[in-house]
């Protein structure tokens, strides 16, 4: 269980790392299942070139151009990816976060195993999850496992803290809606950034409201995170939306 300080820094910040929740023989397992769904191409994924950003091969033609960027519906994928959604550390944790009685996991949205893979990986500015999303409140928790040690020569996540209680205005985002970081009102907030970097086995907990970003990986070896997004039952998918297309799954 949370401390009730650990509780008011995440509600400060926006995001708390708990340290060793996985032991090494399931980052084993976890890896190893994701090395085999890389390499037998199990569908569905998503590929680097697809999404356009920085660093990223310019199109399935391209050299690299079908580098996987993430492995889709994590949760339906394999009992043990499964197993992590259902884990007493995430579900109790997250639950002291948000509060209320009930906790759901919403498979459209993340529900993945990212994956940063050497020389055609692509980097990621400042945004929130919420952009693209469409439920009738901003309260929903990421939890993101690191299935290795994440760096910043490997592309470890960055957060702006406290940003999910930031009011942000349209002009100082750009079409995708990331932070233009040469908007006047976004001047001094790049500097508040902190690098998030995690061991083998740690959870980072964070709001989909909150400003994060990640650079390239510059290594040789592969870089694998396990992320889920969940919510009480005070928060719900706008019916039609791209946020409830697969029914939400009840963990609690």
């Amino acid at each position: 269980m949370l401390s009730h300080a650990q509780i008011q820094q995440f509600k400060i910040d926006g995001y708390l790392v708990i340290p060793e929740v996985f032991a090494h023989s399931e980052i084993k397992a976890l890896r190893e299942t994701t090395t085999a769904h890389l390499g037998d191409r199990i569908e569905p994924f998503e590929l680097e070139s697809a999404v356009q950003y920085p660093g990223a091969p310019q199109s399935t033609t391209a050299a690299g151009g079908d580098t996987i960027r993430r492995l889709k519906l994590a949760f339906q994928r394999h009992s043990v990816f499964k197993k992590v959604a259902e884990t007493p550390e995430i579900v109790d944790s997250i639950a002291q976060i948000l509060g209320g009685k009930q906790l759901y996991l919403n498979p459209n949205h993340h529900n993945c195993i990212m994956t940063k893979l050497p020389e055609f990986s692509s980097e990621t500015h400042w945004h929130r999850d919420t952009r693209y999303w469409n439920f009738d409140n901003k309260y929903l928790v990421n939890a993101w496992v690191a299935l290795g040690d994440e760096r910043q020569d490997n592309g470890c996540m960055k957060i702006l803290p406290g940003s999910h209680r930031w009011e942000v205005r349209r002009e100082a985002l750009d079409e995708a809606q990331f932070l233009l970081p040469d908007h006047p009102d976004n001047a001094g907030r790049l500097d508040t950034q902190r690098l998030v970097e995690l061991n083998a086995g740690d959870l980072l907990l964070f709001s989909a409201h909150c400003f994060h970003a990640a650079g390239k990986n510059r290594t040789s070896l592969p870089k694998f995170s396990l992320v889920y997004t969940f919510h009480n039952e005070e928060t719900h998918p706008i019916k039609g939306s791209n946020s409830s297309h697969k029914a939400e799954v009840r963990i609690r």
